[in-house]
């Protein structure tokens, strides 16, 4: 073969992954659509910001391939999918389209080619029961192959953070991996283990279990985060209180834990909150009801009320920070992005500083509100008189903000 892996979409996610596995020694032809995106990719020069990916996309230079086009896609064993799978409208469901658009390319090129099998290995987030219900039988159906025989399917779902993805794929807390057969499983953590730091504990269990288990996992942290936020709302009712006090005794207890556990920011970010509806909706398909995951919604949107109404009467606001975490352009469900999407601003003047992101393209287009980007954080403190301060990035040198302006901190930066 001429190569080990064909890697099928290069965002956020697919990008370091893909240049991670052709950093350590395997080749790789690395496939997207976005012509632009390749431009930038041939050039050798990072698109985005992510910490460690321009030396992985030297380092990695040697032995990937960027294209376009499927032509070569079954010159190889293995195929990784890691592309979007959007979320619907907050039903809960996720999109599968870019997912079997990616299969029935792959498929055909393999029946053009006379392929006798194949590994397949999706790493997108999917609803549970999709694997078995659509993409297994269309590649059947395409490739007239049969699982377990000619070809095989694993899932092996992302638990990585952006501004750390490089180094979460290298040193994760665990690997996850759902197959069809127990000995499919060992080969795939084979194929990873090359870019592997050390040696994670790994749970191998079947593809039914392990789309449930991604989607749970984020499920359960944003329970984690909206029980921290209720007590830190529940603290500011109650005299002599300081929430982190109590979030910081109680996280000692190896039990509970302090990493996602300090109030104040509502849950966002790319899967946090589309995990959530996911898991609700999963439940919902079954006949039941998930009420804590209604309730981490709730929860999240009484804190975003929360910091709203402190905002007041005042009209010139200030937002400190667009991504939804420091470091990063990523603004999706982020603080900022909430209280502009959900109206909490709406008869307000608005001006925004963000070291990464200085225009509207990285924002929802369901904003309708005119917005003005300040040129640093002296010409934001100049215009303004209340600032919100939406991500907590360190970067930022809170010491020059006047006395004079109102400060909302829910990310404790101060």
């Amino acid at each position: 073969m001429k190569y080990n892996i064909s890697f099928i979409g290069l965002g956020k996610l697919g990008l370091p992954l893909a240049t991670n596995f052709a950093r350590f020694g395997k080749k790789v032809l690395a496939i997207d659509l976005n012509e632009s995106l390749l431009e930038t990719l041939n050039s050798k020069k990072a698109p985005w910001i992510e910490p460690g990916l321009q030396e992985n996309i030297e380092a990695a230079d040697a032995n990937i391939t960027y294209t376009n086009s499927y032509s070569e896609v079954a010159d190889a064993d293995n195929t990784i999918i890691l592309v979007n799978t959007p979320s619907i409208e907050r039903d809960g469901s996720f999109s599968n389209e870019y997912v079997t658009s990616a299969l029935t390319s792959t498929c055909n090129e393999i029946v053009k080619l006379g392929k006798e099998s194949h590994n397949f290995i999706l790493s997108s987030t999917v609803m549970p029961g999709s694997i078995y219900s659509e993409f297994i039988p269309l590649i059947e159906s395409i490739t007239g192959w049969t699982l377990g025989n000619q070809f095989n399917f694993s899932y092996v779902p992302d638990f990585v953070a952006i501004g750390s993805v490089i180094k979460d794929f290298r040193d994760p807390d665990f690997v996850l991996i759902g197959s069809n057969e127990p000995e499919i499983a060992q080969d795939t953590f084979s194929l990873y283990a090359c870019m592997l730091k050390l040696a994670p504990p790994t749970s191998k269990i079947n593809l039914q279990e392990a789309e449930l288990a991604k989607v749970a996992l984020n499920a359960y942290i944003t329970t984690k985060i909206s029980f921290a936020n209720y007590l830190g709302n529940l603290a500011e009712k109650l005299p002599g209180v300081n929430v982190d006090n109590v979030t910081n005794a109680i996280g000692q207890d190896k039990r509970i834990g302090t990493k996602y556990f300090k109030a104040g920011a509502p849950y966002g970010g790319t899967c946090f909150p589309r995990d959530t509806w996911a898991f609700l909706k999963v439940s919902n398909r079954v006949g039941m009801f998930a009420e804590q995951m209604a309730a981490n919604e709730k929860i999240n949107n009484d804190t975003l009320d929360v910091i709203a109404n402190k905002i007041g009467d005042e009209k010139l606001i200030g937002l400190l920070g667009l991504g939804f975490k420091p470091g990063t352009s990523v603004t999706t469900e982020g603080l900022a992005e909430k209280l502009l999407t959900m109206g909490k601003l709406k008869d307000k003047q608005v001006v925004i500083f963000d070291r990464y992101i200085d225009t509207l393209n990285n924002l929802s287009s369901s904003i309708d509100q005119e917005l003005t980007f300040a040129t640093d954080l002296e010409n934001l403190c100049s215009v303004v008189e209340t600032i919100v301060i939406c991500n907590g990035d360190k970067a930022y040198d809170y010491s020059k903000i006047p006395t004079n302006i109102k400060i909302i901190d829910p990310w404790r930066a101060l």
